[in-house]
């Protein structure tokens, strides 16, 4: 009986061995608009940059989180290294950050790994209201659900 348990407990073991935990960082469109999005980074072609110019967009979940199956082409407007500018239409997510097998600290801004916070801002504007998002208040609009840290736009 313990080589039964022992087996299964080792077959368990080996089958959760190859598994990863993603963490992302989303920016949902829940309007009805398609939203100019531009953002700064530092050193973004760094290997210790947190987030990422070559961000990916997914038409949305109910909850605003990707469709990993329904990818949207996008063009970046913008041709230099640290900066994005992009159109995010209605009901889309934008993936612009994301960490495997790492823990984000939003105390520190950093990741397990090292990777530091390299948002320099972020803006755009629904409804006649500019937002801007850096350093300082990127806590008060990315919150964490579930391992993904998000922000969705509201009409």
């Amino acid at each position: 009986m313990k080589k039964w348990h022992l087996l299964s407990l080792l077959s368990v073991s080996m089958m959760f061995a190859g598994c990863s935990i993603q963490h992302y960082f989303i920016l949902g469109n829940s309007t009805d608009q398609t939203i100019s999005i531009k953002y700064s980074l530092e050193d973004a072609k760094s290997d210790k940059a947190l987030f990422s110019p070559s961000g990916e967009v997914y038409q949305s979940t109910r909850e605003y989180f990707p469709n990993w199956e329904h990818q949207i082409p996008y063009k970046d407007l913008n041709n230099s290294d640290n900066d994005v500018w992009i159109k995010l239409g209605p009901k889309s997510t934008l993936v612009f950050g994301a960490l495997s097998n790492e823990k984000y600290d939003k105390t520190t801004m950093t990741s397990s790994s090292g990777k530091r916070f390299n948002l320099k801002e972020m803006t755009f504007s629904v409804n006649g209201v500019d937002y801007l998002i850096d350093k300082n208040n990127f806590n008060d609009f990315f919150l964490e659900d579930g391992g993904t840290f998000k922000y969705v736009i509201q009409p």
